[in-house]
């Protein structure tokens, strides 16, 4: 019995490549959220006055509005923040800030690639924001004229899954490539990497 008709060798290479894929973006992701959850020293030595009185309560007022407020008044601005909340807070601005301008680099030259690949003119329109959008219908293979329906809200949400999971059919690969966009923090990265590299 030859049992080497049952095994694809010659995929066995693009199998590896893709556990690999996966046990980056899972070692990735769960870098990420220690990295973001990790209780500060701070946090844990505040007191459970102080701690109770921070917790916001809500209250039913004027009919059916629901206002939240503290239970001791007070606001919370940038000038009351001390100097390590503040030190806290720039971080997470740093962080957001970093991530969001890889992200947009990133999908910006995937979607030029993607649009190379399907010879869609102007492809460098995928570094402008708006005109990123006309880009990705294109190269899902539905008309210019969608662009408009990104604008309609809720209906925006329904064409940009259809866009999403088009692209890879476009490209002679399964339309299942859409849910990578589903997985948290790296699933654009994945999406649109796999897409354009592959």
């Amino acid at each position: 019995m030859n049992l080497l008709k049952y095994l694809p060798l010659q995929y066995l290479s693009v199998t590896w490549r893709r556990v690999a894929l996966f046990l980056i973006t899972l070692f990735a992701v769960v870098s990420l959220q220690h990295l973001i959850a990790a209780p500060t020293p701070a946090a844990s030595s505040l007191s459970n006055n102080s701690t109770s009185s921070a917790i916001a309560v809500a209250s039913v007022q004027n009919g059916d509005q629901l206002i939240a407020q503290s239970s001791d008044s007070t606001t919370v601005n940038l000038d009351s923040l001390t100097e390590e909340q503040k030190a806290q807070l720039n971080q997470i601005i740093l962080f957001a800030g970093t991530f969001g301008l890889l992200a947009y680099v990133f999908t910006s030259f995937c979607l030029m690639k993607i649009a190379d690949k399907l010879d869609i003119p102007n492809s460098w329109l995928s570094w402008v924001p708006i005109a990123q959008i006309w880009v990705m219908v294109r190269a899902a293979g539905k008309p210019g004229w969608w662009l408009i329906l990104f604008f309609i809200p809720l209906v925006n949400f329904v064409i940009g899954l259809i866009v999403f999971f088009s692209i890879p059919t476009s490209l002679n690969k399964s339309s299942l490539y859409g849910l990578l966009l589903f997985v948290p923090i790296l699933g654009v990265f994945l999406y649109f990497g796999l897409l354009a590299f592959t």
